[in-house]
């Protein structure tokens, strides 16, 4: 492979590896990042519910040498077990079983399951902005997928996603040029270009996910669906996280507010003490 060549494989993060991908999802090492497999990783935990750094460490459970097709080179390859230890409380342990060689490496398994380690920082982060409704369906999502069922999952978000975008619609529908009924009739992509200016910018890049999404789950393969899970659930993370945003906004101009009126009112009060 030449230099350009590599450059053009996309790099998996260590972090989306262990807390994103499913198990038994073929992945090329050449699309991995280098220190996957040992370093850091800043992750939520789940033992403690608050973000964290783990450490990684990996060791053998049964290898073997594999060679080159020339034999002048090996690497080790066969089953590993990666364990991730929270450097801050130093309570708590995550364990992922690899198969790993010399072209590719997939997760086997993993304690706690993807699922399990998912479903916590959901819940902290978006109840607050995602009805419980929506927030079940993306719990259901990320159950299915993290069990290999690409076409159920992707149902899931699909339907959160359309909903949020609905969403966006009706709550900005004042400076909208185009009809509720309209609206209803277009696209993915063309939905997203009229709400854009209320959208995160990295969503409205993402042009290429939303021409699956008008295509229907019922149009697409299996391994497409699980292929363009982590996009569809990235984009609907940047609407929540966006919404977060603007709740924190409100509530500490809510708040300014309230203090700046109790100033007003001591001040107010102190003045007609002293008359």
């Amino acid at each position: 492979m030449t230099n350009e060549q590599k450059e053009e494989v996309e790099v998996m993060s260590k972090h989306d590896f262990y807390f994103e991908t499913p198990l038994y999802e073929v992945i090329t090492l050449d699309g991995l990042e280098n220190t996957t497999f040992h370093g850091d990783v800043d992750a939520y935990s789940v033992k403690n519910s608050s973000d964290t750094t783990y450490s990684i460490s990996m060791e053998e459970i049964d290898c073997w040498d594999d060679w080159n097709d020339t034999r002048t080179s090996k690497v080790r390859a066969g089953f590993y077990l990666i364990s991730l230890s929270c450097k801050r409380k130093n309570n708590e342990v995550l364990r992922f079983v690899i198969f790993k060689n010399r072209v590719i490496v997939m997760k086997i398994g993993q304690y706690p399951s993807l699922a399990d380690l998912q479903f916590a920082e959901l819940g902290k982060k978006y109840d607050k902005v995602l009805p419980a409704e929506d927030l079940k369906n993306l719990k259901k999502a990320i159950g299915l997928v993290s069990h290999g069922a690409g076409a159920g999952s992707f149902v899931y978000l699909r339907r959160i996603f359309e909903n949020l975008i609905f969403e966006t619609y009706t709550n900005n529908v004042t400076g909208m040029k185009v009809s509720e009924a309209d609206f209803k009739k277009q696209r993915m992509m063309d939905k997203v270009e009229t709400i854009k200016a209320f959208l995160p910018s990295q969503l409205v890049e993402m042009k290429g996910v939303y021409s699956i999404l008008s295509k229907g789950a019922h149009e697409l393969t299996e391994e497409e669906c699980l292929r363009y899970f982590a996009p569809i659930k990235l984009s609907i993370e940047l609407i929540l996280d966006q919404k977060t945003e603007v709740a924190k906004k409100v509530q500490k101009d809510a708040m300014v507010k309230k203090q700046l009126q109790q100033i007003q009112q001591e001040i107010a009060t102190s003045k007609e003490d002293e008359n």
